[in-house]
C-alpha cells in the first residue's frame, strides 16, 4: 500500500496499521480478516491483492461512511436488473446507460488538439461552451466533428478501439 497516493495517511493511525499489516498476512488469515470485515465468505477465486483492496476499503468505509446514497442507489438497480433478467444475461440498454451517466454536477475534461473541453453534467443532459446537449455524443461530436462514443471520448468506457 503507497501511503501519500492513496490518501492513506489522513486515516487514523489504528486503521492505518491495520491496512499496513495487510501484505504480511497469509491467504487464510486474509479470508479470516475478509469474514471479520465484510461478514460473509470472500469469493472462492480471490487473489491476495483483491482481499487486501476489499478489507482495507471496507475498514475505510466503516470509518468514512461507505459508498453515497446515489451511488449506492444506482449499483443496487443494476444487481436488481441482473437478477430480474438471470445471472447470465447481459443489463439493458437503457439500464446500462443510466447507471454508468455521471451525477449532475460533475465536470468531464477533455484535452483534444490542444484544447481544454469541459463538460458539466445537468439534470437535462450536458451544458458545453453555453450551449445544452442531451448525449455526451453530440458533445463528442463538436468538440472532433466526426460521429464518436461521447462516454469512451470523455474517458467514462473503455473505446472499441482500445478493447481490441
Amino acid at each position: 500500500m503507497q501511503k501519500g497516493r492513496s490518501g492513506i495517511t489522513s486515516l487514523p493511525n489504528a486503521i492505518r496499521d491495520r491496512i499496513a499489516r495487510l501484505p504480511d498476512l497469509d491467504n487464510a488469515a486474509l479470508k479470516a480478516a475478509w469474514r471479520q470485515a465484510w461478514g460473509a465468505d470472500p469469493p472462492r477465486a480471490a487473489r491476495k491483492g483483491f482481499l487486501m483492496l476489499g478489507i482495507a476499503w471496507r475498514w475505510q468505509a466503516n470509518h468514512y461512511g461507505g459508498l453515497n446514497p446515489e451511488l449506492a442507489r444506482r449499483l443496487a438497480a443494476l444487481t436488481g436488473s441482473r437478477k430480474e433478467h438471470g445471472s447470465g444475461d447481459k443489463l439493458s440498454p437503457a439500464t446500462a446507460s443510466n447507471a454508468a451517466r455521471p451525477a449532475p454536477g460533475t465536470r468531464l475534461i477533455r484535452d483534444w488538439q490542444g484544447i481544454r473541453h469541459e463538460v458539466h453534467v445537468t439534470k437535462q443532459g450536458y451544458l458545453w461552451r453555453g450551449k445544452s446537449y442531451g448525449s455526451l455524443s453530440g458533445v463528442a461530436k463538436e468538440v472532433t466533428g466526426t460521429n464518436r462514443n461521447g462516454p469512451a471520448f470523455f474517458g467514462l468506457r473503455p473505446s472499441k478501439r482500445s478493447a481490441s
